[in-house]
């Protein structure tokens, strides 16, 4: 894999040339095809998946209706949560156009820290933040849903 996809990635810019190449050893890249569905809510996984190319849309599921939670576009990530807890999905994620992800399994990840320990660090500390801005962003739609959806009345 080459390493100029990786640079695009939010999550690794301003790794190096040789980090970027350690990492793409140690990951793999996933076609996807327009409408297929990459993750189920629910099922297992144990990777963290890097927006190369395309659009996809996380979905979640619940009392009989899917609730559209973001778009994912080049430079975006997902899969995180797996790679801490490694529990069931929290949401569906679908292509909405042919694209390409990089994905990178628990084991690999623990290989390129292991082998590039700042680099790794970085990343983690980049991932981090990812999620803290997306649990930001639902504690507002709660929020809304509270004081707007008539939940207090």
């Amino acid at each position: 894999m080459e390493t100029q996809s990786l640079k695009r990635v939010g999550l690794l810019q301003g790794l190096s040339d040789d980090d970027l190449r350690t990492l793409a050893e140690c990951a793999q890249r996933v076609t996807v095809k327009k409408d297929q569905e990459v993750l189920h809510q629910g099922q297992r996984n144990g990777s963290l998946f890097l927006v190369a190319d395309g659009l996809l849309h996380v979905r979640v599921h619940s009392k009989g209706h899917d609730v559209l939670l973001g778009r994912l576009e080049p430079g975006s990530f997902f899969g995180e949560i797996s790679l801490f807890d490694p529990g069931p999905t929290t949401a569906s994620v679908h292509a909405v156009s042919d694209g390409h992800l990089i994905e990178v399994s628990r084991a690999a990840l623990e290989r390129f820290v292991a082998r590039c320990p700042a680099a790794g660090a970085q990343v983690l500390a980049r991932m981090l933040e990812g999620m803290a801005t997306r649990l930001r962003r639902a504690d507002e739609r709660l929020i809304d849903t509270i004081m707007w959806g008539g939940l207090l009345k």
